[in-house]
């Protein structure tokens, strides 16, 4: 199954450290006091916090100029900026996939940011442009499935960012209809399904609507930060 153009963005925290514009920011992954070389410039990330999907949406720019997702506003989760001088300057930054990848090796955050304790699937959200699956948001989950009943999957959820905290209980057990609410399997993308070949633990990526509908908090990024409801979707 082709599941069309998309932007996927990566969850980390954001210590802004320098405006450039208006929608312009330069910021740290990491709380900049704890570097080997506190506050040090050379670690610092740039981003145009305007080149986002709702850009797109509203034909300022091409998904492939996407630098970050959307803030709260617009169903992201995007909580520094987005305007200036009003916005947060330490909360939550998603990332487009690519921009992360072109950051320099030695500057580079991990994917599992400073001090969380879970699967970098997590920390991802997948927006698409094209194809089936076209302006549905997605947003990943370590889940595991216990029952099935044709095509509907009794599902036990963790809190996004927590599944691997020792002793870290499920958000809930919802049965759902996969083949409906959740993005198709995809290698090294989402994992879980009904049926006897696919697997039972692991990713699963459920659309903004049911997400919202199932009340799931969003991971606290940086895990110091207050955590929310997911955004409405948009």
């Amino acid at each position: 199954m082709s599941t069309g153009t998309r932007s996927v963005f990566y969850g980390l925290g954001a210590w802004v450290g320098q405006q450039t514009s208006l929608t312009g920011t330069r910021w740290w992954a990491r709380d900049p006091s704890a570097l080997a070389v506190p506050f040090d410039p050379n670690q610092l990330i740039t981003s145009d916090l305007s080149k986002n999907p709702h850009a797109v949406r509203s034909g300022q720019i091409q998904f492939g100029a996407v630098e970050v997702d959307d803030p709260p506003t617009y169903g992201g989760a995007t909580k520094i900026g987005p305007s200036w001088p009003t916005g947060s300057t330490w909360n939550s930054c998603w990332i487009e996939s690519t921009r992360y990848t072109n950051i320099p090796v030695g500057s580079r955050p991990p994917r599992v940011g400073y001090g969380m304790q879970c699967r970098a699937y997590e920390l991802t959200s997948v927006v698409y442009w094209s194809g089936p699956l076209i302006n549905r948001r997605f947003w990943g989950f370590y889940a595991e499935i216990t029952s099935e009943q044709s095509a509907n999957a009794l599902c036990s959820i963790w809190p996004a960012g927590k599944s691997q905290i020792p002793g870290q209980a499920p958000a809930g057990s919802w049965w759902l209809n996969l083949s409906q609410v959740a993005h198709p399997i995809e290698a090294n993308f989402t994992q879980i399904g009904v049926g006897l070949q696919a697997p039972k633990q692991g990713a699963l990526f459920l659309d903004a609507v049911t997400v919202r509908n199932l009340h799931l908090p969003d991971p606290k990024l940086p895990p110091s930060c207050g955590a929310d409801f997911y955004p409405p979707p948009r």
